[in-house]
């Protein structure tokens, strides 16, 4: 095994850690109220929440790496300026890691920790977090002035929507902690669910999480299904069909009011709400993992050797993480120990992946829409074609001079942005084999 594929086989098992990490993470935290309060259980805690720590740390630091490594070309580009935002991004994952230590530390010597750092570790995060999706935004949109592409409007719209929702996320829950008592204690069996009273600001905010919530994982859904029909046909179509489909019907029977009727017309225990606060936590986590599954296979498609096939892992690493981790809500509810940190301190790193990972590869996408656009426009306008279509030889020619044409315009799109296209030469050919025989068609109708 060379050392690429063992270097690809490191960072999806670390990936994947994480993952089982964050998931078991979210998880306490909803079982937490539902379970006893022994001390041999609140120990068992304590040690679970100090190995979902030791995961975050090494986890984070082996993704940085992987990143720096696989985005070297990239980040020789000015545009995005990529170098820079690779340090900020280094330097802000170790200031949450410091912070998390200071955490721990806190409870091992004074058995309590303080909702201040909580809530500077949460800000922290989601500032981070609301700037890369930002700025995927604003790069989408500015490029989509002279790229008029549905996929770059699609992802736009999303990267402002999830910033969106982040920011009010990051509202909701940090005015619920300012108004929390200043140090949790070991002793607090249970959690303590804060109260919102109506007409409050904190009530006020509630409406908007909730709306841009479910504007920002629909908006997500299509952008992702845009993207990826450029790849479907490496995919059977009823494969694609159930990989994209599962998240959008899994996230929206929530809402439903039949589902929702049904819910209501079951006896009202608490082993019913249990169950069902239990399996719609997990309805944007599992969304984001089916949408990086989906970003994963069309990747495992693609030739080893292209650049695009990086940046689509990269994407499918960012959109599960990022899901995963944007589950700040749940700190509304004070847990000791304070369960949930961990998860939302990914949130800036994976919106940094999901910046580097869905930007490359929407741009690669859109190139390659212009490339077979420019093929198509060639092919056609060839006046030598038009008389001499069925010449073998004229269409040698017709296919070298496509194939310089299109060398040129990759060329340029990867000195322009360090993206190569993931179009082949194979694909080149293929294509304008498509296209000569349509003209053929054309020319033999009357």
């Amino acid at each position: 095994m060379d050392t690429l594929a063992r270097n690809n086989k490191l960072i999806f098992l670390v990936v994947a850690v994480l993952v089982a990490a964050l998931v078991l993470d979210t998880s306490l935290i909803r079982i937490y109220s539902f379970s006893s309060n022994s001390q041999s259980l609140s120990d068992i805690r304590i040690g679970l929440f100090l190995a979902i720590a030791i995961a975050y740390v090494a986890g984070q630091y082996l993704l940085l790496e992987f990143v720096k490594k696989k985005t070297r070309e990239i980040r020789t580009k000015e545009q995005l300026h990529l170098k820079i935002i690779h340090r900020v991004v280094t330097i802000v994952q170790y200031v949450l890691t410091a912070l998390i230590v200071l955490i721990i530390s806190e409870m091992i010597v004074t058995s309590a920790y303080s909702i201040l750092l909580v809530t500077v570790v949460v800000g922290i995060s989601y500032t981070l977090a609301i700037a890369m999706l930002g700025l995927l935004a604003q790069r989408f949109f500015s490029w989509f002035k002279s790229n008029r592409n549905s996929v770059v409007l699609l992802y736009g719209l999303s990267g402002a929507m999830l910033a969106i929702n982040a920011a009010f996320t990051f509202a909701f829950v940090g005015v619920i902690l300012i108004n929390s008592v200043p140090y949790v204690q070991s002793y607090v069996g249970a959690s303590q669910t804060p109260f919102i009273a109506p007409g409050s600001l904190t009530d006020i905010l509630n409406y908007p999480y909730i709306v841009s919530t479910v504007l920002s994982f629909m908006i997500s859904w299509v952008a992702t299904i845009m993207i990826l029909r450029h790849y479907s046909s490496k995919l059977s179509q009823a494969r694609y069909g159930v990989i994209l489909s599962l998240p959008l019907v899994y996230f929206l029977l929530q809402f439903l009011p039949q589902f929702q009727s049904i819910i209501t017309a079951l006896p009202q225990s608490e082993s019913v709400f249990f169950l069902y606060t239990f399996i719609f936590t997990f309805s944007k986590p599992i969304g984001g993992i089916l949408f990086g599954i989906a970003f994963w296979v069309i990747a495992r498609s693609l030739g080893r050797t292209n650049t695009v096939r990086n940046y689509m892992i990269i994407s499918a690493y960012g959109l599960v993480l990022m899901f995963i981790s944007n589950q700040a809500v749940l700190l509304v509810n004070i847990f000791y120990p304070p369960f949930g940190i961990v998860t939302i301190s990914l949130m800036g790193l994976s919106s940094y992946l999901l910046l580097l990972g869905v930007y490359s590869s929407a741009i690669s996408v859109s190139e390659d829409s212009k490339l077979r656009q420019s093929i198509r426009e060639f092919t056609i306008a060839e006046p030598k074609l038009l008389d001499s279509i069925g010449t073998a030889h004229m269409e040698q020619e017709i296919q070298k001079r496509v194939l310089a044409l299109t060398k040129k315009n990759q060329h340029d799109l990867e000195e322009e942005t360090g993206i190569q296209s993931s179009l082949t030469d194979d694909d080149v050919k293929e294509y304008l084999e498509q296209v000569i025989e349509e003209v053929k068609i054309e020319r033999r109708k009357p």
